[in-house]
């Protein structure tokens, strides 16, 4: 991981600034793209001392602490400069809830340490405020979030899809908990159903996959990617007539671009005949 990724990714959402704020932010990033880390520090110091209620002040010790940390190793975290980034993101979380660029750098950074634990209960916090707060989310100078609805969910699916793609049966509940907190707060996020139908596959319970899978088709009666999915788990569970109804709807739902799915339900079709 390149040692700036972090930096890039808290500022996610961007736009100007206080003047103050502004100009220390500047000197701040200046430095650092000088790799001069005491200068960075100073600066630091100045700023705290001079208005410690800038939010993007938080941002930048949490900058500044992740990079220290993976100074000695680029491909690792010193867990003492780690956990003093965390301490100061968490700070700037508490003093401004509302900033999702805050919450998502946090959470980043959590799975990069791989604290699973205290990663799902962030992104847990994560949907619950954005819930409460009908997604009324602010980036940078706390301007609004353009779509934040979209943001929410991509960014929790981003998440889960880091590790779906570790394929670790220990981390398949903070899959399952995530997903369900998502539909307890947004009942008709397909993307959660689809997860726990994912992780039910996994685990050969066919009953609890088809049962995520059949609400996920009542929400989205014209996907064929979910008439597909609910077409294998019938077939895994020998229900050879199902499977073939949902294959053929498969057939007959697939759009022009997804001729290769079509071509696949197809194939299992005429196996099934």
């Amino acid at each position: 991981m390149k040692k700036n990724l972090t930096v890039l990714v808290i500022a996610l959402l961007s736009c100007t600034c206080n003047v103050c704020g502004q100009s220390f932010k500047a000197a701040f990033e200046k430095a650092l793209s000088e790799k001069d880390m005491t200068k960075a520090e100073k600066i630091l110091q100045d700023w705290d001392m001079t208005d410690a209620n800038d939010a993007e002040l938080y941002i930048s010790y949490f900058n500044f602490y992740t990079l220290k940390s993976m100074e000695k190793d680029s491909t690792a975290y010193d867990k003492e400069y780690s956990r003093k980034a965390l301490d100061f993101i968490s700070e700037g979380i508490e003093r401004f809830p509302v900033r999702l660029d805050m919450r998502l750098g946090k959470i980043y950074m959590l799975e990069k340490l791989k604290d699973y634990d205290a990663f799902t209960n962030d992104i847990i916090g994560l949907i619950r405020y954005s819930k409460k707060t009908g997604n009324n989310w602010k980036g940078e100078g706390f301007r609004l979030v353009d779509k934040p609805d979209e943001m929410l969910y991509g960014a929790v699916q981003d998440f889960l899809g880091k590790i779906f793609a570790k394929n670790d049966a220990a981390l398949d509940g903070k899959i399952i908990s995530i997903s369900e907190e998502m539909l307890e707060n947004y009942p008709d996020h397909t993307q959660s159903l689809l997860n726990i139908s994912t992780i039910s596959i996994k685990r050969k319970d066919y009953d609890k996959s088809l049962e995520a899978l059949l609400k996920a088709d009542k929400i989205k009666p014209d996907d064929s990617i979910l008439k597909y999915n609910i077409a294998y788990v019938y077939q895994e569970k020998g229900d050879k007539e199902n499977a073939k109804k949902y294959y053929k709807l498969a057939v007959d739902n697939a759009k022009e671009k997804e001729s290769r799915l079509k071509e696949a339900a197809q194939k299992q079709l005429d196996a099934l005949k």
